[in-house]
């Protein structure tokens, strides 16, 4: 005890105090703070609920389907049908400027092929001239046999202009009518046995904000593509261009499911509202008439569901139609 006396009277002639004072002024005063769990409500009478046509639907939990995005690349389909093994089972690895370059050949290689045909019809037509000669007794064996030797060279031409042109397969610009692409995904060799290949992908725009239009994408068989400098093998979607919403060689973005699921809060996508911070909210239905608006972390969207990280609870009620004009009569003119 005396020890303990001794060490405080010691302090008290120092003049350091035993316990910190609160300072008599402040660097900062914060005045009229609100929290968010104390933002404003709103209270509509029933008829202008009835006229806006306010609907709700209920916090719910549940597992979800996790996907992963990835950036893709709209390619060239493959015919579905073969003459053999020829350049087509090359063509998911090929960029656009090389497929260019394909059907710049095939065109040349046709234009051969015409030029050894016309090519072997003259030299037909100087045989049959030549026989004719010497059934008339005007003309020589020797003329019939040069002549039987030129059909004979521009038929091996022809044979050889056509075999030419099958290496390079059916002509590029026969089926690039821009209905149907291929979507080439690059993935990391680690993660293919997390990748549910056999389910769709989404497709959409490259920096496709939550919530955009994606277009469903089914997975093809192709023919094995990687690169080994980036540890990356290639999956492939065949995609429906509807209303001609993408271009060969564009670049996208592909929602690829996993085989995983996790479990989260789930509410309808219209349920939610962006702030012009880009802040995520819902109006939540606290009591009769009355919505309070109430922060959310969006995680992900799937289809009409929005997943959530964070929100209220689950069984709350929140609105899904209307949402647009309770914001509206929150901060400005409503109905």
């Amino acid at each position: 005890m005396k020890s303990l006396r001794s060490l405080l009277v010691a302090l008290a002639l120092v003049g350091l105090p035993a316990f910190a004072a609160e300072p008599k002024n402040p660097p900062a005063k914060v005045t009229n703070s609100v929290k968010e769990s104390e933002l404003t409500s709103i209270t509509l009478t029933p008829e202008a609920e009835k006229r806006l046509g306010v609907e709700m639907a209920a916090v719910e939990r549940g597992k979800v389907e996790r996907t992963r995005v990835f950036g893709g690349e709209l390619i060239m389909p493959a015919p579905a049908t073969t003459n053999g093994q020829n350049i087509f089972a090359m063509l998911p690895a090929l960029s656009p400027t090389e497929l260019i370059r394909i059907a710049e050949a095939q065109i040349d290689a046709d234009a051969q092929v015409d030029r050894a045909k016309v090519t072997m019809n003259a030299a037909k037509v100087t045989l049959d001239r030549a026989e004719k000669l010497v059934a008339e007794k005007a003309g020589t064996v020797r003329a019939v046999d040069d002549a039987k030797a030129q059909v004979a060279l521009a038929e091996a031409g022809v044979r050889a202009a056509k075999a030419r042109r099958d290496l390079l397969g059916a002509p590029i610009l026969d089926f690039a009518d821009l209905k149907t692409f291929w979507v080439r995904v690059p993935v990391y060799v680690g993660d293919t046995a997390r990748m549910n290949t056999s389910a769709n992908a989404q497709v959409g725009d490259l920096a496709a904000r939550p919530g955009a239009k994606m277009f469903q994408a089914q997975p093809v068989p192709a023919p094995p593509s990687a690169n080994a400098a980036a540890s990356t093998v290639d999956l492939f979607y065949e995609l429906l261009n509807e209303g001609g919403a993408f271009r060969f060689g564009q670049k996208v973005g592909v929602n690829v499911p996993l085989r995983e699921t996790e479990e989260t809060l789930v509410v309808p996508w219209s349920a939610i509202i962006y702030d012009i911070n880009g802040g995520t909210w819902v109006y939540e239905n606290t009591a009769p008439h009355t919505f309070v608006r109430r922060r959310v972390q969006l995680r992900r969207v799937i289809g009409k569901a929005a997943a959530l990280d964070a929100g209220p609870k689950v069984g709350a009620k929140v609105v899904t139609v209307a949402v647009a004009e309770l914001f509206g009569t929150e901060f400005g003119p409503g109905k």
